[in-house]
C-alpha cells in the first residue's frame, strides 16, 4: 500500500486565494494605521499641551478570516502631577450594516489638525472592510458548496430514467 498524496480540491485552492487577499488587506490596513500614528505623534510633538492631543485611537486587528479596524475614543482622568493620570476607552459604534464609520462623529473628536488624516484613514479602512466582508462571505460560501460535494465532476452525472 503507498501513500498518494492527497490532491487538494479546487475548493480548498479558491480558498487559499481569498485567504491570501483578506492577508494582503491586513497588511495594507496596517501600513495605512501606521501612517495615521506616525503623523498624529509627529504633529503632537509640534503641538505640545493635552487640548492638542488626539482623542481618537485606530487598531487593525486580525483573527482568522476578519478584519476589524476599529477607532475609539480616549479621556484622560486624574491629576498627571500627582502620576495617576488614566486613559479610559471608549469604543465609538460603527452604523449598522455599513463599511466605515460616520465621518462627522470622529472628526467631531479629532483636533483641527488631525481632521483631514483621520478622513483620509478612515475612507481607506472602510474600503478594506468593504471588500474583506465579501471575501469572509465567499470563503463561508465555498465552504458550505465544498460539504455537499461528494463527487468527480469529470464524470458525467448519472441520470434515473
Amino acid at each position: 500500500m503507498t501513500d498518494t498524496p492527497v490532491e487538494k480540491s479546487c475548493h480548498d485552492n479558491a480558498i487559499e486565494l481569498l485567504q491570501l487577499r483578506i492577508k494582503q488587506l491586513q497588511d495594507r490596513g496596517e501600513l495605512i494605521v501606521d501612517s495615521y500614528w506616525e503623523y498624529v505623534y509627529r504633529m503632537e510633538k509640534k503641538l505640545p499641551g493635552w487640548e492638542n492631543k488626539s482623542r481618537l485611537h485606530i487598531r487593525c486587528n486580525q483573527t482568522g478570516n476578519s478584519i476589524r479596524a476599529d477607532w475609539c475614543e480616549v479621556k484622560w482622568y486624574g491629576s498627571s502631577s500627582k502620576g495617576g493620570r488614566k486613559p479610559v476607552r471608549r469604543q465609538i459604534i460603527k452604523p449598522k450594516d455599513a463599511y466605515g464609520y460616520t465621518l462627522s462623529k470622529l472628526q467631531t473628536l479629532s483636533p483641527d489638525w488631525a481632521k483631514d488624516i483621520v478622513k483620509k484613514t478612515e475612507t481607506q479602512l472602510a474600503e478594506i472592510r468593504r471588500e474583506a466582508s465579501h471575501l469572509v462571505k465567499a470563503i463561508m460560501y465555498i465552504k458550505h458548496a465544498k460539504t455537499g460535494f461528494h463527487g468527480d465532476v469529470s464524470q458525467k452525472p448519472e441520470i434515473d430514467s
